[in-house]
């Protein structure tokens, strides 16, 4: 069975799910940003669980447990500054083995969950955690429903990868075809690079003074397919 979290981890970033997505015309489904790494170099993979918190730190935790390997915690919360998960809910992410979390609000001790080693992204920090708000400001939680964070909508069992450039999500039964896109796309851009690192101008490689010359012609020339015309892609 393929590993696409390995897969993900090891060769890949989001911006080559993205091109390949892209040119196979899979959509792609990208949050608005705002929504940060702690860790600039963590990478996240895997299929989403979900909780609405509503400010309630029992249904984090609630959905923290019922989580599976490899599952990511995407939280959705109200308006509030609070601080959603620390170090105690990352410990058990890391003892389950979970792929991380991805908050639409912010975080707390943000020095343990980086040195826990679990991926975590959200808005950022804020010291005081939910169970010290007062009960007007808190309700019970949702678990396990569609959510909207960042202008998307997000459903369990959706997968989610996240990296330095930020976070993309796709239908669970695309990953297939995304992937083998990636690896056609992953082995175009070595050959580029080694080409440019050899001493061949970038844009000779594009042969960009060729369509320097179909735009001056044609204002809606467009650079994707004269790449495509020339046998490149990027």
């Amino acid at each position: 069975m393929i590993s696409y979290s390995s897969l993900f981890e090891e060769r890949y970033g989001t911006a080559l799910l993205a091109d390949a997505a892209f040119r196979a015309g899979i959509e792609v489904v990208v949050p608005d940003r705002g929504l940060y790494p702690l860790n600039q170099r963590s990478k996240m993979a895997g299929p989403v669980v979900t909780v609405v918190a509503n400010n309630d730190l029992v249904s984090i935790m609630h959905t923290v447990d019922q989580a599976a390997p490899g599952d990511v915690v995407v939280i959705a919360n109200r308006v509030t500054e609070i601080g959603l998960i620390g170090d105690l809910i990352g410990g058990e992410a890391v003892r389950k083995r979970l792929a991380g979390f991805v908050v639409d609000g912010w975080v707390r001790d943000t020095v343990e969950l980086v040195d826990l080693g679990i991926p975590v992204f959200c808005q950022g920090s804020y010291p005081v955690g939910p169970l010290k708000l007062p009960p007007s400001m808190k309700s019970v939680g949702v678990v396990g429903e569609p959510l909207s964070i960042r202008g998307v909508t997000i459903a369990p069992g959706m997968w989610i990868f996240g990296d330095a450039d930020g976070l993309l999500l796709f239908e669970a039964e695309t990953l297939e075809t995304v992937f083998e896109g990636a690896a056609l796309a992953l082995a175009r851009e070595q050959d580029l690079a080694s080409e440019i690192a050899s001493g061949t101008a970038l844009a000779d490689v594009f042969q960009l003074q060729l369509f320097l010359t179909k735009r001056s012609d044609d204002l809606d020339a467009d650079f994707n397919a004269h790449i495509k015309e020339i046998g490149r892609a990027i």
